[in-house]
């Protein structure tokens, strides 16, 4: 009991300073407050372990108060004191929430003994069970209801850490700001003052940006980090702030903020980072299934009646919940909206589309796209003049994909909106940006098979890892299960060869028991399926396939893989002999063109493929060596230089050996062309 914080409330000084006393001398920490709202302004300022409150005062009452510290800061105790005891009224106390209740006048002995068991029953500050409130915060989440489902989480972590506020951030998925899309807590509207952050700006931006947790106890008004004043002008003091994990960056933020200078901060980081996984696993779960149900539509794009395009609108209008909208895609001649179609009475493109003036929509050109409240006055200025007047409460949703935009989607949720209309932007530019990785698709086409047709399935390994269909990329956020992405990799670095259900379990998730292994196993190869395979119900499984136990990629079917072609080219081109140099040299520049970097890049710590990722580092060196060699031999000296400069970059510890090989080159070649120059070639080398 000793040392806890313990908040006296009685509007007669004289009670509350005798009981403060007793408590002093018993070794408590003890703040006193005159009337509820007194005590009040003192939680917000710190932590109490309890609350010793009389009920009958003036203003706000002591079982209002209960109900007021139940609400606000649930980890702290209440004890009630009364000189009006009843049966009636002990009970109905209890019933909402407090701990004890105690009738004056009471003798000391008894004062004591109600406060320490009190103590003794209620958790000390900071104190909460993480595990227990993941839990109720995964239980809260819904990839279905992803905005409904973030506030409820968000709930959970308010009222389980005492918290004020708190508020999740999202990052676009083609503008990278990072905007608010969930909030909880009295301050809304302090929150909406700045709802959208770039990339390394104010806490969401730099929570985001560097994948990191920023941190704030006590000081935020003076840290020049926070950007939002009307949040500071509304008494928070603390925050902090954890990144949504995504593969190595971050997908969002969910922040934490308090009034008191003494929030725990350290601990409720700790809660953050464990509370920020099943967050971030619903926020990609939702992604997926909307990006799905984008290509649910988009497959009959090419129907010339357009009707594929209405319920393509109709589809994003009712995940929205907007009353009309509109879909123009972009004609590339004139760069002015082509097809138009509307579920609503009219069109709802501004006038600066139709014109081809985008310069005039900075925000559409950015693809961060646009959502407004009712009223006009509050647009900005080029929204003012340029969207219709029947315009009411517009989002504007650009169709934008690798820096190409396709199209625009123009919605309406009428003068009867309410809320926060940015909250909804992330879910719905994901959308749009799928239907512009469609659309893009079909106009454009990315001409990499035989037959000017891309591969159904295209996987690239080295370098940065990423997944093509049809030649469009596959975003991460498509796969539910972060680790069917790395599961996809082991069988891919495997390149068809059969891997044990024991071994893969092993990799994915070394601490587990076999059977929940197995179970996870499952799970994750049906997501897997599910992405890169979508529509085979019934029919068997074309490229992760299983033989009893053990699991392989099948590299017979159609799918490109450029691990395979490298290693074949690399093997034909240093086992060609002379009739076959022309034929190396283009094998080899094809297998270096392949090479954008070491095996998974993008995963320098995965150990489990350090030793293919050396050899295909040592079959790099050896092709740039090779094809080195056979230009030098056609007298080509320039290209030679080349190939042997990268050659040193990409294995700077083999000068010597590299020089080596040049010196022995020229005494190969024909003698007496000046052409060559090797002596000079092998200094440049050696000394660039």
């Amino acid at each position: 009991m000793t040392g806890s914080r313990v908040l006296v409330v009685d509007d007669h000084r004289d009670m509350a300073d005798g009981i403060a006393m007793l408590l002093r001398e018993a070794g408590l920490e003890v703040a006193v407050a005159g009337s509820g709202n007194a005590a009040v302004a003192l939680l917000e300022q710190r932590e109490f372990e309890l609350v010793l409150s009389d009920i009958r005062m003036p203003g706000l009452g002591g079982v209002e108060l209960l109900r007021v510290v139940r609400e606000r800061w649930p980890r702290t105790g209440v004890v009630l004191l009364t000189a009006y005891a009843t049966i009636d009224s002990a009970i109905a106390a209890m019933k909402i929430g407090a701990l004890d209740y105690l009738t004056k006048p009471f003798d000391n002995p008894a004062l004591l003994e109600v406060v320490q068991r009190a103590l003794a029953a209620g958790p000390a500050a900071g104190s909460f069970d993480i595990a227990a409130i993941v839990g109720e915060v995964a239980a809260a989440l819904s990839p279905d209801d992803l905005l409904p489902g973030l506030g409820r989480a968000l709930d959970v972590l308010v009222r389980a850490t005492g918290a004020d506020d708190g508020e999740i951030f999202l990052r676009e998925p083609e503008g990278h700001d990072v905007l608010l899309s969930a909030w909880s807590g009295p301050d809304a509207a302090a929150l909406g003052e700045q709802d959208r952050f770039a990339m390394g700006d104010g806490f969401p931006g730099i929570a985001v940006a560097s994948a990191r947790p920023v941190l704030s106890r006590g000081g935020l008004a003076g840290d020049p980090r926070y950007l939002r004043q009307a949040v500071v002008a509304a008494g928070i003091r603390s925050l902090v702030a954890a990144p949504l994990p995504d593969a190595g960056s971050a997908l969002g933020s969910i922040h934490l903020m308090s009034r008191r200078s003494d929030f725990p901060v350290d601990r409720v980081l700790d809660l953050l980072e464990r509370a920020a996984v099943p967050v971030s696993n619903a926020v990609r779960a939702a992604l997926a299934v909307l990006r799905q149900s984008v290509d649910a539509v988009c497959g009959s794009v090419d129907d010339p009646s357009g009707e594929p395009f209405r319920r393509l609108l109709e589809s994003i209008r009712q995940v929205a919940g907007a009353r009309y909208g509109t879909l123009a895609l972009i004609d590339p001649r004139t760069g002015r909206p082509g097809r138009v179609v509307s579920t609503g009475p009219a069109s709802l493109v501004c006038g600066h589309a139709e014109a081809g003036s985008w310069a005039q929509c900075p925000s559409v050109l950015a693809a961060h796209g646009f959502a407004a409240e009712p009223g006009r006055r509050n647009w900005p200025e080029s929204c003012r003049r340029g969207l219709p007047r029947r315009a009411a409460s517009p989002c504007c949703l650009p169709l934008v994909a690798g820096g190409r935009m396709e199209g625009l989607v123009v919605l309406d949720f009428g003068r009867e909106e309410t809320g926060h209309a940015a909250g909804r932007l992330v879910p719905l530019l994901t959308m749009a940006q799928q239907v512009a990785i469609r659309l893009r698709a079909r106009s454009a086409g990315v001409a990499t098979g035989p037959e000017g047709e891309a591969p159904e399935l295209e996987l690239r390994c080295l370098g940065p890892f990423e997944v093509l269909q049809r030649g469009v990329p596959v975003p991460a956020e498509s796969f539910t299960r972060s680790k069917a992405l790395v599961l996809l990799k082991l069988l891919a670095v495997r390149m068809g060869a059969p891997v044990h259900r024991e071994v893969l379990i092993e990799q994915l998730w070394p601490e587990v028991e076999p059977q929940l292994g197995a179970n996870r196993l499952h799970g994750v190869v049906h997501d897997l399926r599910a992405v890169i395979e979508p529509n085979r119900a019934g029919r068997e499984w074309r490229y992760i396939r299983n033989r009893g136990d053990f699991y392989y990629l099948d590299v017979n079917a159609p799918v490109k893989l450029d691990l395979a072609r490298f290693r074949r080219l690399v093997a034909e081109g240093l086992r060609a002999g002379p009739k076959q140099e022309g034929d190396a040299i283009a094998g080899l520049e094809a297998a270096l063109g392949l090479y954008r970097g070491e095996l998974l890049e993008d995963d320098p710590l995965a150990e489990w493929c350090e030793a293919e990722r050396a050899e295909l580092k040592e079959c790099h060196i050896k092709a740039l060596l090779r094809v080195a060699e056979l230009h030098a031999r056609r007298g080509c000296t320039e290209e030679a230089l080349g190939f042997l400069r990268r050659a040193k970059r990409a294995a700077p510890d083999r000068d010597e050996e590299i020089g080596a090989r040049m010196r022995l080159l020229a005494e190969q070649v024909r003698p007496g062309d000046a052409s060559l120059e090797p002596l000079k070639i092998a200094s440049l080398i050696l000394g660039s």
